[in-house]
């Protein structure tokens, strides 16, 4: 929905579980300079300036995953 790369969803998606941007770089095995580039990006395309606020939205969204077959 929100044309996020799949490394972008990930680290989003850790961030929503509540991991700090630090533990989701370790975990995604990048930088944690590379992950804040990735939010930076994440926000761009989500509209949202904080961490908090991309949160918000991902978990009041109505973007579902659709069930396996």
């Amino acid at each position: 929905h929100y044309r996020l790369s799949v490394v972008e969803t990930r680290l989003a998606c850790r961030l929503a579980s509540g991991t700090t941007l630090e533990e989701a770089a370790a975990a995604l095995r990048i930088k944690p300079q590379t992950a804040r580039s990735y939010l930076k990006q994440i926000f761009l395309k989500t509209d949202t300036n904080r961490q908090s606020d991309l949160v918000r939205l991902l978990l009041t969204s109505r973007v579902r995953a659709l069930p396996t077959r």
